[in-house]
């Protein structure tokens, strides 16, 4: 029989729901956009773009209600881990659970379909989570062997032109001593740009599906799940009769994945013997930057608070740092043009007014990624700026980054996060998950399991991310977990500009993957000593 209402009484059984983690994202408002819809990517843009979007319109809404909850407080956590979950979650529900999960984790539009049981066409969202896997678990890199005989053979020539200038020297022979040490800058600096392509980071992602051997799954499911999120074979957990030991062995995987920065994501008592599955992601991520902040140039210096309280933290600094990107706004997010000269002596027009706002994009070695910040350019500036921020404004700022010669100063800081997720999912619409099937609009997991006795039917208990993050003089480690638990039941007169960027107060900061505009980790630093 067809269904004709949006969800009839013959799609309203009792589905079930799976857990996720996630390791490193991010950011603000979704509760508008998920009630009216979101329109999504063109078909014409990358396949990967349907999971760019909802992972980044995510990360937002999540910022901006986080925000609310940890009012004043520091926050990171990897919106990019959690979408991976809840997206594996969502494969398994049904009729309206389904149709919340999608909103609330911002699915395009594009990808909804007239089916009452089945609101979303998920191939398309689970085909560029895969893409995604892949890349950040490492892409071919086919001419590394190529590039490492170039290295090889660079060495060898920057040492001879050494052995040349320093016999050269010893002789007194000036003009030989000059081409020689010209020679060896000039291979010095390609033997720097070579070795900036390899050994660049260290990405890697993990899905892992731990089941109740007893319990009835779908086939359907687990294949799925396994072909896009590389989950391989479900781990069959005996949760009834040992849950204790499967909560270790759960949290020593996590460990492995991030390097041991996660530790006892899922703590004593969230599991129980009515415990039927755990779906766990985890995201790490260490990089080096670009160019390094020098040691000796790490001063203790002030931080503004938001309410006008200065403290003393370590700022690293560097002076005409030559491989950021920088951008200035006024307060409304329009463009600033910083100048490109200055007449001798200048203050004025160098900035934007106290209202407005600077980012400064920073590159890890590679290229590929590399951290944001944004500043406001007053120390009570981040509700203004939190306010009107949103994915689209993200985008438009980005895409609007210079290339050129800033001043940084960024502090040195370590922070460690861990939030329980149900509430907050609940405030952005992903309601019915969380409900016990015995009751009244209890959740709908249908598409994982085989068996329709009630008993066996399954809700979320449990959402929990944890997340590490620290940035230093070399560059930036971080990692995150999300998991998620189901029980059952130049001119004459001018000179060059350099503008400043000094992150001396609140700010906002983000990990992003800049091949695919991707939002792996997105954090607030408030107080750089909490």
């Amino acid at each position: 029989m067809k269904c004709r209402a949006p969800f009839c009484s013959n799609c309203l059984n009792p589905f079930l729901l799976l857990p996720w983690l996630a390791a490193l994202s991010i950011l603000f408002t979704a509760g508008a956009a998920a009630a009216t819809g979101n329109s999504g990517p063109e078909a014409s843009q990358s396949p990967m773009e349907p999971a760019v979007y909802s992972s980044n319109h995510f990360a937002v809404d999540l910022y901006h209600r986080l925000g609310k909850e940890k009012a004043g407080e520091n926050l990171f956590f990897s919106p990019y881990s959690m979408t991976t979950a809840l997206a594996m979650t969502a494969e398994g529900a049904r009729a309206e659970t389904a149709l919340q999960m999608g909103r609330a984790l911002c699915f395009p539009e594009s990808l909804r379909q007239k089916k009452c049981h089945l609101p979303w066409d998920l191939a398309p969202l689970h085909t560029a989570m895969a893409q995604l896997h892949r890349l950040f678990n490492g892409p071919e890199k086919a001419d590394q062997a190529e590039i490492r005989a170039r290295i090889k053979g660079l060495r060898n020539r920057l040492e001879a032109a050494q052995k040349a200038s320093a016999e050269a020297k010893k002789a007194h022979n000036w003009q030989a001593y000059r081409a020689a040490a010209q020679e060896e800058q000039e291979i010095a600096s390609r033997l720097n740009d070579l070795l900036a392509r390899v050994d660049q980071y260290e990405l890697r992602v993990a899905n892992a599906l731990w089941a109740e051997k007893t319990y009835p799954f779908k086939e359907s499911y687990l294949k799925t799940i396994a072909e896009y999120y590389g989950t391989g074979s479900a781990f069959p957990a005996d949760f009834r009769k040992n849950f204790q030991a499967e909560r270790v062995r759960i949290n020593r995987w996590v460990e492995e994945e991030t390097s041991d920065r996660i530790r006892d994501l899922i703590p004593a008592g969230a599991l129980d013997p009515y415990t039927r599955l755990v779906l766990t992601n985890a995201i790490f991520f260490k990089g080096e930057w670009s160019r390094p902040f020098q040691e000796k140039a790490t001063r203790t210096e002030p931080f503004t608070l938001s309410e006008g309280t200065t403290i003393q933290v370590p700022m690293m600094n560097a002076r005409a740092l030559d491989v950021a990107r920088y951008a200035a706004f006024q307060a409304d997010g329009s463009f600033f043009n910083t100048p490109a000269t200055i007449e001798r002596g200048q203050k004025a027009g160098l900035y934007p007014g106290e209202d407005g706002f600077s980012m400064v994009e920073l590159p890890y070695k590679g290229g590929d990624l590399a951290m944001v910040i944004i500043a406001p350019n007053r120390p009570g500036g981040m509700g203004a700026l939190e306010k009107g921020f949103t994915t689209e404004d993200l985008d438009d700022w980005i895409d609007k980054l210079q290339e050129r010669k800033v001043h940084v100063s960024l502090p040195n800081f370590k922070q460690e996060t861990s939030y329980e997720m149900k509430p907050t999912l609940q405030a952005l619409g992903m309601d019915r998950a969380f409900v016990d099937p015995f009751k009244p609009n209890g959740a709908q997991f249908g598409g994982m399991t085989t068996s329709t006795d009630p008993l066996k039917q399954l809700y979320i208990t449990q959402v929990m991310h944890k997340a590490f993050v620290e940035v230093n003089e070399k560059g930036t480690e971080a990692a995150a977990a999300t998991a998620v638990i189901m029980a059952r039941a130049t001119a004459a007169l001018t000179t060059p500009f350099i503008p400043a960027f000094k992150a001396d107060r609140p700010f906002i900061y983000l990990i992003r993957d800049r091949r695919t505009g991707t939002i792996l980790f997105l954090g607030r630093m408030m107080n750089p000593q909490d």
